[in-house]
């Protein structure tokens, strides 16, 4: 199974950032490719815990795919993190999670991991060169809208 991460270091606290990061419904606004987000049956467990359904509609026009990943998310105030789990759709296996780690004064670290099977081969290989970059580029887009809301960096 291909596994990728990133991590970073921003200028944000670790609220700001989870904020972001717990905000499924928001991700068309920002994140690369994701054409659609929905959430669904939102409901907090006695541990604080948030469990929703998450859709999102996935689309690269350069090769015409688009393709809707349902999710299974659980949000962890206590942990700060925020994580997906899907066997359906075009995935055998999927956990993608975002955690947040609070570093200092108005600073953490962002730790983005997916781990995935894709039901086809083909699609997979195909693919399979691309996800790095991908991966990067939505903790890039992340970053982007932490300064879209927070402002520039303060130093």
């Amino acid at each position: 199974m291909p596994k990728f991460s990133v991590s970073r270091s921003v200028p944000y606290t670790a609220d700001q950032v989870f904020a972001i990061a717990r905000d499924v419904a928001r991700y068309t606004e920002f994140l690369p490719l994701v054409k659609r987000s929905i959430v669904r049956g939102a409901k907090t467990d006695a541990k604080g815990q948030e469990h929703f359904e998450g859709e999102l509609t996935v689309a690269y026009d350069k090769l015409p795919i688009e393709e809707v990943m349902v999710s299974r998310v659980t949000v962890d105030p206590e942990a700060l993190t925020v994580t997906a789990r899907s066997d359906q759709g075009p995935v055998k296996h999927l956990v993608s999670e975002w955690k947040i780690v609070p570093t200092g004064d108005n600073r953490c670290d962002i730790n983005f991991t997916v781990d995935y099977t894709l039901k086809s081969k083909m699609l997979q290989m195909v693919l399979s060169g691309m996800f790095d970059m991908a991966v990067r580029k939505v903790m890039s887009a992340f970053e982007e809208r932490a300064r879209v809301l927070y402002g520039p960096a303060i130093s």
